[in-house]
C-alpha cells in the first residue's frame, strides 16, 4: 500500500510538472507586439520629416540632485498654473513641490509609499501618487496631508485625474482594455483601449505618459512605440496617430514564469508629454546626434506641427508651461525661460 501511494504521488507530480511545463513552456520566447484585430489603425503624419524652428532657452533656476540635496533622484515632473513644479523624487519615494524659483514648498510623504511611479495634480491642488508596490493610490491635500489611500487590485502604474471625478489608469497586468476607469473611491467603472494582444497590454510593454488634454480628454504618448493616442475620459477615441519619428512596435521576451521584458535594444520613443494651449509637446529620444527633441503636435488632432531642439540633451523628463520649460535630469531640476528671438 505505501508503495502504491508513493507511485501515485510521483505520477501526480510528473503530470503536474508536465502541465505546468506545457502551460509556461509555450509562452517562453520572443513575441512581437501587434495591433489587435479590432484595434483602430494609427494614421501616419502628412509630413514625413521634421520641420525645425529655432528656439533659445536660458536657465533661471537650478535645483541640484543628490543625497542631502533638495531632490535626490528626480524622475517625473508636473507643473501647476502658478509655475510650481511637483517632482517625483524616486530616491526618497516622495513628491516635492518647488516654487518657480526652485525653493522647496511642500513634501508629499507617507510611510506607506513604496516605489511611486506617477503623480497627478488635481484642479483643486490635491496630489495623487500612484504606488503599485502597495497596490494603492495615495491622495494628499495641497498642503501635504494624506487625505486617503485608495486600494487597487490589480495595481496600476500611471494615472490621470478626471476633473469631473474619478481617474483613469494603466495597470501592471494585461487585459482587454489598456486604460481602466475608476470612481473617485477606486471602484472599477470599466475599461477601454483594445489595442494589442490582451496578455501583452502590460505596463512593461505599453508604458507611456498620461497628458491631460481638453476638459474630459487624455492623450497617451507611448514610451517604446512611435504612437500617440487620445480618448475622452469615458473611452471615446479622439485620434490615433504615428509620431513624426515612427518606430516599429517592440518585441517582448517571456520567461517560463510569464514575466515580460522588452528586448535590450528597444529604442525609446516618447520620454514625456505636456500641453500648452493647443500644442502637445512630446520629448522624443529620436533626435539627431543623440540629443533630445521637442516635437510639437496639435493636441486636438495629433497632427505634427514642428520641432524644437531641447536645451538639455540628457533630460529624463520635460514639461512645458507658458514661456517656461522644466527639465529633470541626473544633475537635478532646471527651470528654463524661452527667449524670444
Amino acid at each position: 500500500m505505501p508503495r502504491e501511494r508513493t507511485f501515485w504521488m510521483v505520477l501526480a507530480s510528473l503530470v503536474l510538472v508536465g502541465l505546468l511545463g506545457g502551460l509556461f513552456g509555450r509562452r517562453v520566447g520572443t513575441y512581437p507586439l501587434t495591433l489587435a484585430q479590432d484595434s483602430p489603425r494609427p494614421r501616419s503624419q502628412e509630413v514625413r520629416e521634421r520641420v525645425w524652428r529655432a528656439a533659445r532657452f536660458e536657465p533661471v533656476a537650478n535645483v541640484p540632485a543628490g543625497a542631502g540635496a533638495a531632490v535626490e533622484m528626480p524622475t517625473l515632473l508636473r507643473v501647476n498654473g502658478r509655475g510650481d513644479v511637483y517632482v517625483l523624487d524616486s530616491g526618497r519615494s516622495e513628491v516635492r513641490r518647488l516654487s518657480p524659483g526652485g525653493r522647496l514648498q511642500t513634501v508629499y510623504r507617507d510611510p506607506s509609499l513604496g516605489n511611486p511611479t506617477d503623480v497627478a495634480v488635481a484642479a483643486g491642488g490635491e496630489v495623487w501618487v500612484c504606488d503599485p508596490d502597495h497596490r494603492q493610490v495615495a491622495v494628499f491635500s495641497a498642503v501635504g496631508r494624506l487625505v486617503r489611500r485608495i486600494a487597487l487590485d490589480p495595481a496600476v502604474a500611471r494615472l490621470v485625474v478626471d476633473p469631473t471625478g474619478g481617474f483613469v489608469a494603466t495597470g501592471l497586468t494585461g487585459g482587454k482594455g489598456l486604460f481602466r476607469r475608476y470612481s473617485a473611491d477606486g471602484e472599477p467603472e470599466g475599461s477601454f483601449g483594445t489595442l494589442f494582444q490582451e496578455e501583452l497590454q502590460t505596463w512593461v510593454v505599453t508604458d507611456g505618459w498620461f497628458v491631460s488634454g481638453e476638459p474630459g480628454a487624455l492623450i497617451y504618448p507611448f514610451r517604446n512605440a512611435g504612437l500617440l493616442i487620445s480618448y475622452t475620459m469615458d473611452g471615446r477615441l479622439r485620434f490615433f496617430r504615428q509620431t513624426i519619428a515612427p518606430l516599429p512596435l517592440p518585441k517582448v521576451r517571456m520567461d517560463a514564469a510569464g514575466r515580460q521584458s522588452l528586448m535590450p535594444d528597444t529604442p525609446l520613443s516618447s520620454i514625456s508629454g505636456s500641453i500648452v494651449g493647443d500644442d502637445l509637446y512630446v520629448l522624443s529620444a529620436a533626435g539627431t546626434g543623440g540629443r533630445r527633441v521637442l516635437d510639437v503636435y496639435d493636441a486636438r488632432t495629433g497632427s505634427y506641427r514642428y520641432s524644437l531642439q531641447s536645451p538639455e540633451g540628457d533630460a529624463r523628463y520635460v514639461v512645458l508651461a507658458k514661456d517656461f520649460l522644466y527639465s529633470a535630469s541626473r544633475q537635478g531640476v532646471t527651470v528654463w525661460r524661452r527667449v524670444a528671438h
